[in-house]
């Protein structure tokens, strides 16, 4: 399946001295907490850059509800939306998504980044149909994309399961929080954990793969912003016409 197993040194297991390497095979969609200046946003830039300099046949698409400026870059690409737009483009990758479902054989990694969920869920649900729109999408690919190569990066500060129909959080096999979260914080991505928890500098968090206990988890330091935008704009399905 297009070498979905190949793994990818994503973060520093800190307490163990050694990198923690992941596939889209073996974790095929991931949430990422944390508060503001937590790093979760530069962690999130970081993930989408290396996933899509390792799968090079990746299609990707950015939902940036806030319009933050780290994403802001890629807002004259075909596969960006932003703000009210983030629901064309998740109607967008459904008709993809409900395609590969008729069809058996493989396909290359569809990757969605939802940034900022419960903004953008909390802005829908003004209409109660198009919040449990989204909801539904959501939680159908998190059940059902891995056979499909079809994959979801949230990144929220609010990872409660009010976001989430029908349990479908417990279908993200990576789960991360950055900076200190709150006791409801730890508890809403940890439920099961009563590990005392260190407190946390900016890039540094708990990491809890396929529901295991969270390990200590530190960021890899990185500069060079400009080529992991230009590695994700290879992605992105071209330039706006």
């Amino acid at each position: 399946m297009w070498m979905m197993n190949i793994s990818i040194n994503i973060l520093n297991d800190i307490d163990n001295f050694k990198k923690i390497g992941i596939s889209l095979a073996s974790c095929p969609h991931y949430l990422i907490t944390g508060g503001t200046g937590s790093g979760k946003t530069t962690y999130s830039l970081y993930l989408l850059g290396k996933l899509c300099l390792t799968y090079k046949n990746a299609k990707v698409y950015i939902l940036d509800f806030k319009g933050d400026e780290h994403f802001q870059r890629f807002n004259n690409y075909e596969n960006y939306f932003s703000y009210v737009d983030c629901i064309a483009g998740l109607r967008e990758v459904y008709e993809e998504f409900s395609e590969r479902l008729k069809i058996t054989g493989d396909f290359p990694p569809l990757i969605i980044f939802v940034d900022e969920l419960a903004s953008m869920i909390s802005y829908f649900s003004r209409s109660a149909s198009e919040k449990n729109e989204i909801q539904r999408i959501i939680a159908e690919i998190l059940m059902m994309g891995r056979s499909k190569s079809v994959h979801i990066i949230t990144s929220t500060q609010r990872p409660d399961s009010s976001l989430f129909s029908n349990g479908a959080r417990d279908n993200y096999t990576f789960k991360l929080g950055l900076g200190n979260l709150s006791s409801e914080g730890k508890k809403m991505i940890f439920p099961s954990s009563d590990i005392v928890f260190k407190k946390c500098n900016v890039g540094y968090g708990y990491l809890s793969l396929h529901s295991n206990e969270p390990i200590f988890v530190g960021v890899p330091i990185f500069s060079n912003y400009e080529k992991i935008y230009s590695i994700i704009k290879l992605h992105l399905g071209g330039e706006k016409k």
